[in-house]
Parts: C-alpha cells; structure tokens; sequence
C-alpha cells in the first residue's frame, strides 16, 4: 500500500478522472479501524485502459456504508470525493468536497494509502 500525500492524491485523482463512471468492486472491513474499497477506473496515464484501485482508510472514526447489493447501484456519474489534511483523510462516494458526510457512502479516518491492481483481479 502506497500512503497518499495531499500532492500524490491529486495526480492520482487526474489521473483516473475521480473515478467517474467507474465501478465500484468491494468494499471490505480489513479490522474494526481499517477498511478497504476498490474501484475499477480508466487509467489517462495508461490510453485509458481500465485497472483496478484499492483505497485503505485506516483510523477509522466514522463511516457509513453499504451492502453489496447497494454498492452495484450506487451512481459513480459524479466519482469519488477523497479528502486529507495532516490529521484525517476521507474518501465519498459522488461530488461532496468539504461534506464528505453527506455522500450516500463515506469513510473517515486518519491516513489513506492506495495501491493499483490489474482490472478484475480478485
């Protein structure tokens, strides 16, 4: 897992389009404080091939998520929202920059770290 800087999240985020009309592959509680969420994005940097995108938030504080049920139709129109400073990092699901509580799924934590996968891999 590679741990994200305020300058690497934004070359990433350009880099997949915020994940916009992604898919979302998983969501998975890794312990009570770290959780796990892999996309399915085209990657700009690669011709716009798809890859897969793991995002680990650990220090869980607050979260609301989803069953897999509910995660095979939750709109990826408007992308991802992830958000850091030197004390939290957040990650939602949609457009809500400063609001990260509102999206219709969110992860709060202290730290996110990210790592590329090949498309489809289990």
């Amino acid at each position: 897992m590679i741990p994200l800087t305020v300058k690497s999240l934004s070359n990433l985020l350009d880099r997949i389009d915020f994940a916009r009309n992604g898919e979302i592959h998983s969501l998975t509680p890794l312990s009570p404080t770290s959780i796990e969420i892999r996309f399915s994005v085209q990657d700009k940097a690669r011709g716009f091939d798809w890859i897969d995108v793991a995002f680990v938030i650990d220090g869980v504080s607050d979260a609301k998520l989803a069953s897999d049920n509910v995660l095979r139709v939750l709109s990826m129109d408007e992308g991802i929202t992830v958000e850091m400073d030197n004390s939290k990092a957040g990650l939602a699901i949609g457009d809500y920059k400063g609001r990260i509580e509102d999206g219709p799924l969110y992860i709060l934590g202290t730290t996110i770290g990210y790592e590329e996968r090949e498309f489809g891999d289990n």
